[in-house]
């Protein structure tokens, strides 16, 4: 259970990170004028990306709390 635990921790983190890199990227495009398709896609990358650190966030909570049940 530590093993799942802290694989989601590892990939919700290098998620996290990407999606701050695609949160830049949104300000940098708008901040230079790109065109809005391609603000339109950045922008849906960065949704997504956000909504699977939350995902990971509460499945590597609930593997937490499952590993401290069973260990203690």
């Amino acid at each position: 259970m530590q093993i799942l635990w802290f694989s989601l921790n590892l990939v919700f983190v290098a998620v996290l990170i990407t999606a701050l890199f695609s949160h830049r990227a949104v300000g940098e495009a708008e901040r230079r004028g790109e065109a809005q398709s391609r603000l339109h896609r950045l922008r849906r990358i960065r949704l997504g990306l956000g909504m699977l650190a939350g995902l990971l966030f509460v499945l590597m909570a609930v593997s937490f709390l499952a590993d401290m049940r069973i260990n203690g």
